[in-house]
């Protein structure tokens, strides 16, 4: 853990975004990037970066599933 952290930005979010309040797309940008894109956030990895999150993603779901924390 970090010994300073610095507030940057700070407010409240509405639980139903105004923008596509429903979508979830994953895209590859054939080959070049990954694109995941939930309600109005839009994440942009590299195919390597989404990999690795997809693995760590999927060892999460396995841990929760057999009772790990």
């Amino acid at each position: 853990m970090n010994v300073f952290s610095y507030v940057l930005a700070q407010d409240s979010v509405n639980e139903e975004p105004e923008l596509t309040p429903d979508k979830f797309v994953i895209e590859d940008n054939v080959g070049e990037a990954i694109h995941i894109h939930y309600r109005n956030l839009r994440i942009e990895m590299s195919v390597s970066d989404f990999d690795t999150f997809a693995t760590n993603v999927e060892n999460a779901i396995q841990s929760i599933d057999n009772g790990n924390s």
